[in-house]
């Protein structure tokens, strides 16, 4: 038999019993109560909104044990009353005579104790008032002013907010989206740029990013510094190309480089870097870096107009690319008459999809310009293509080096650093029989 019903424990309060069924109470009863918290919370913010619905109705648990040898009998009876959807009436020796809602139960055996069955059971007061009631008995001055001056006024403020809350979160998605441009222009860049032309770079980067502060008050000047910036790339490599034939020619005429100013540091890390890969790697990146980031019309102008810039300096750097490839310069991508009719095809769809969406999007003016880019670029490809030399598929029987292949195929093996390199072979002694390469048949 438990201690705490021999009557000598100091936990054994008395009887109680719920719709008549009895059971004696032992251990300490506990209350709870508190307010009904809604909780706002969004993915990636530290902040969020709470609303107090109200208090939430106090409810108590109460310990209790039905012993005997019939034990397992009592308990069923028990779970028979507490299991009943209405409300029924506890006696209890601390709460007294009440009809109360049983929110929760739960009981339990011990092995050792077999006669024994413990229950823990939670209710809350049967009540049929619905709402809070005033009873008006008079206002004082003093307490409309504490009305006033109190929750009431914080809450008319805040409904102001309300209804701008979603304008502000607008706004903040489009500056991030902003900035998610720049982290994927800057992450490209770095992959592919360096020395003084990288601190260049960077430094139109900030530039970029100081003009979204001020998206919507000058959007002007947010399109020109973004515009400006992916144009840098360009202008940079450029840069890059003549100081290294600079070099070139003074290292030809045998001028002391002790009276040459020292030039910038190359802008590509490797030579087979072309400015349209870095272009295409930004594009890449940017794409990757706003995956995840809310779109609206605002995100959605950003992306038309990276894509539309990023579309007219490939363009034209394709264009300038062939005019180099005629006169025997190091062309970065076009070298070959098929080179031109693939990007003629590629880059051209492009440019056409483009002008579409920006027609969608009821952009005219950028619509009629890219329409005159598109034209201009295949027109002057198409001009320059006819200059270019013809590339053929040959299949080696053999393994040899690449200068008698190029020789035994056109006769002329002066150009055999341009084959290695189209080819991407990685010993110019071993070009692999039974492999298919590019010969280009130069005059």
């Amino acid at each position: 038999m438990l201690d705490i019903l021999r009557g000598g424990g100091t936990k054994n309060i008395g009887r109680g019993s719920f719709r008549g069924v009895p059971f004696y109470v032992i251990d300490e009863a506990a209350r709870t109560g508190g307010n009904r918290l809604i909780r706002h919370e969004y993915p990636l913010r530290d902040v969020g909104l709470v609303e107090n619905m109200g208090r939430t109705t106090a409810s108590t648990t109460i310990n209790v044990v039905v012993v005997g040898d019939d034990c397992r009998q009592q308990a069923d009876t028990l779970i028979d009353a507490l299991d009943s959807s209405e409300s029924g009436e506890l006696q209890h020796p601390d709460f007294k005579t009440q009809l109360v809602y049983v929110e929760q139960w739960s009981s339990r055996t011990v092995a050792s104790e077999q006669r024994v069955v413990y229950f823990s059971v939670t209710f809350v007061p049967d009540t049929d008032e619905q709402s809070p009631v005033a009873t008006p008995n008079g206002i004082s001055i003093m307490g409309a002013l504490s009305d006033v001056l109190g929750e009431g006024l914080v809450s008319d403020f805040v409904r102001v907010f309300d209804a701008v809350g979603e304008a502000v979160l607008f706004i903040e998605d489009c500056l991030a989206y902003g900035e998610a441009i720049a982290n994927g222009i800057t992450n490209a860049i770095r992959g592919a740029v360096g020395g003084s032309g990288l601190s260049s770079l960077l430094g139109r980067v900030k530039s970029y990013q100081a003009s979204l502060r001020n998206l919507f008050k000058s959007p002007q000047i947010v399109a020109r510094e973004l515009r400006g910036l992916l144009g840098g790339i360009e202008e940079l490599c450029r840069d890059n190309r003549q100081n290294k034939n600079t070099n070139q020619v003074v290292e030809q005429l045998g001028l002391a480089r002790r009276n040459i100013v020292t030039p910038p540091a190359a802008l590509l890390v490797e030579s087979g870097t072309s400015t349209t890969q870095i272009l295409e790697s930004v594009e890449l990146n940017v794409k990757n870096a706003t995956a995840t980031k809310s779109r609206n019309v605002v995100t959605d102008a950003l992306q038309l107009l990276v894509d539309m810039v990023i579309a007219t300096e490939v363009a034209k750097i394709a264009v300038q690319d062939a005019a180099n490839a005629v006169k025997t310069q190091q062309p970065e991508i076009i070298v070959t008459y098929n080179d031109c009719q693939r990007v003629i095809g590629e880059h051209g769809n492009k440019l056409q999809e483009l002008i579409i969406a920006s027609s969608d999007v009821y952009w005219y003016k950028s619509a009629q310009a890219l329409r005159d880019v598109r034209w201009a670029f295949v027109a002057q490809l198409e001009a320059l293509s006819i200059k270019l030399p013809a590339g053929k598929i040959i299949a080696l029987s053999q393994t040899e080096p690449a200068l008698v292949a190029l020789y035994r195929e056109t006769g002329n093996a002066a150009p055999v650093g341009q084959f290695i390199r189209r080819n991407g072979l990685r010993h110019p002694t071993f070009a692999v029989g039974g492999t298919s390469y590019e010969v280009i048949e130069n005059e």
